[in-house]
């Protein structure tokens, strides 16, 4: 029996564009994320990625901001549901912190799995997973146009079910686009890198998603300015305060109030306020804004969630469930002064847009929004990692698989 044939390396290069593009895709497709049997099926793929990749991976180097990201995100996922004990709404505490586990183990996935060599196939694998979610939506939405939505509306919302966070994940789409298309050096490869706005521009149009057009200029200057291609702050004001200006006017098309942050909003936030003074140490426990929000409502709806990421972690989880979320959220960004890298401009630019949204929706909730900014953050740190950082020990690889074999089992467990 002759020797077995090895794949050529060049198609090994292509592993992280495959596996990011999967994962962006299918969950898209599947409401986006947003069920919890989902995010058990994603993370429990991720183990499996990851753990492959602590096998067979010959050198993996994680640098001290690696570390602290990744642990302050798992510390938030343990204290998530360790909000269970004092919780109203204990089951909704554990789901949610199955969630935070998943964005947990998607930054190891990508901080194991992909090397500065493999950024350029990363970012791209998770914009043609975006733009093939894109796609599908624009094609469901033009021929086979939904009924009109009591909540929603005629505005473009599926496969998500929620117009604002499809909204964000067209952004994050399109700015990546624009940074790659930086990135690259030929003609060719621009323009397959700028084709997916032929898809993402109209799709995002059709949300009349206010928060994400915002979050457009922003996440653009951002890449711009990191990138070095804008590099006076005075011309940065200005595009900034011209694009928000343009957003606020596109995002209000779908016969919206022209306003920034939308009619409802404060009301949500004054109540996530009203609920970190009642619960002002440790919170009220994860998932139970919505059953705080039906006793103190001053408005006759019904919302789920506080539409900030930040206001409702303080409500549900406290002062140390925020400074834990901010710590893993914040820990990408502290490499960033004085870059001119092309790939951690487009990152950074996506990361930017996606923390700007999380601050005044609910995109958390979806994981297919949280994949794709984790993912930039993991793009992030590998992008801004010191050269001499060291590889990790074979012991630190044991553990690594030990823990992962325990959360798999914990999955299945879940699961069934």
């Amino acid at each position: 029996m002759g020797p077995s044939k090895r794949p050529p390396a060049g198609w090994i290069e292509f592993l992280p564009a495959i596996v990011a593009f999967g994962f962006v895709l299918v969950v898209g497709l599947s409401g986006g994320g947003f069920f919890p049997r989902t995010w058990r099926l994603a993370l429990l793929a991720l183990l499996l990625v990851t753990g492959a990749a602590l096998v067979a991976r010959e050198r993996i180097v994680l640098g001290r901001r690696d570390w602290v990201a990744l642990g302050a995100l798992g510390a938030l996922a343990a204290w998530t549901a360790a909000s269970s004990r004092w919780s109203s709404l204990p089951t909704a505490s554990l789901i949610e912190a199955e969630r935070a586990l998943l964005y947990a183990t998607a930054l190891l996935a990508v901080l194991l799995g992909v090397g500065s060599r493999e950024l350029p196939q990363l970012l791209a694998g998770a914009l043609a997973g975006i733009a093939g979610v894109g796609a599908y939506a624009l094609g469901r939405y033009v021929f086979s146009p939904p009924p009109l939505d009591p909540f929603q509306g005629s505005h473009l919302h599926e496969p998500f079910g929620y117009s604002n966070a499809i909204g964000i994940f067209f952004v994050l789409g399109i700015v990546l686009a624009v940074g790659l298309a930086v990135a690259v050096r030929t003609p060719t490869a621009r323009l397959a890198a700028l084709s997916p706005l032929l898809v993402l521009l109209p799709a995002l149009y059709l949300t009349s998603s206010r928060g994400a057009w915002i979050a457009l200029p922003v996440g653009a200057a951002v890449c711009l300015y990191v990138g070095g291609a804008v590099r006076s702050r005075f011309a940065l004001v200005v595009l900034l305060a011209v694009g928000i200006g343009a957003a606020i006017v596109l995002g209000s098309e779908g016969g919206q109030a022209l306003t920034l942050f939308g009619e409802n909003r404060p009301h949500y936030w004054r109540v996530a306020w009203e609920d970190v003074e009642a619960n002002p140490a440790l919170g009220s426990g994860a998932g139970t804004f919505g059953a705080f929000w039906l006793e103190h409502r001053p408005v006759d709806e019904f919302v789920h969630d506080a539409h900030s990421l930040f206001l409702e972690t303080l409500a549900e989880l406290g002062p140390l469930g925020l400074t834990l979320l901010v710590i893993g959220l914040g820990a990408p960004l502290v490499g960033l002064s004085g870059r001119q890298d092309p790939l951690v401009a487009a990152a950074s630019g996506a990361y930017s847009a996606f923390l700007l949204h999380a601050a005044v929706d609910w995109d958390w909730e979806f994981g297919a929004v949280g994949l794709v900014g984790i993912l930039c953050a993991g793009a992030l740190l590998i992008g801004t990692r010191p050269g001499d950082v060291q590889p990790i020990s074979v012991g630190t690889r044991a553990v690594l698989l030990a823990a992962l074999l325990a959360l798999g089992v914990l999955v299945v467990v879940r699961l069934a």
